[in-house]
């Protein structure tokens, strides 16, 4: 048992760790997420490449085809849109979380300070970037 001078630092580093795992998790769950995201939309463009080259090639805008391509395409809009959206949010929370982290465990920001590199973080990249090159896509083939 843990005397009475030991139990603040006891709890310290329990307190420590478990703030270590939720950054951690929440940062593993922000990449899960744009995984997930990036599969439908990958299975959303063959869905729609699929109806596209099934279709008659009359072209006509009554097309039976060409009316579910352009259903893919904006059920497409939607979910990147939700893709952005729900990134965004994990974004914000996982920096908070990243934030606190460093505030509480010294190694951790030392390591952050020492690996960064000049220029654009990745995260943005893959939270932001991702998502607007898929809706431009999505708003092309809308427009086909």
């Amino acid at each position: 048992m843990a005397t009475p001078e030991e139990e603040p630092t006891a709890q310290r580093r329990a307190q420590d760790e478990r703030l270590w795992q939720h950054g951690m998790h929440e940062d593993g769950m922000l990449f899960q997420r744009g995984n997930l995201f990036l599969l439908a939309q990958s299975l959303q463009v063959v869905a729609y490449a699929t109806v596209m080259s099934a279709s008659t090639g009359d072209g006509s805008a009554g097309s039976p085809s060409l009316t579910a391509a352009r259903v893919i395409a904006a059920f497409g809009i939607v979910l990147t849109l939700s893709w952005l959206y729900a990134g965004h949010r994990h974004f914000r929370y996982t920096k908070a979380v990243q934030g606190r982290a460093e505030e509480r465990l010294p190694e951790f920001r030392e390591s952050r300070l020492a690996s960064r590199s000049p220029g654009l973080s990745h995260m943005p990249l893959i939270v932001y970037a991702l998502p607007i090159f898929a809706s431009i896509m999505w708003l092309i083939l809308l427009l086909l």
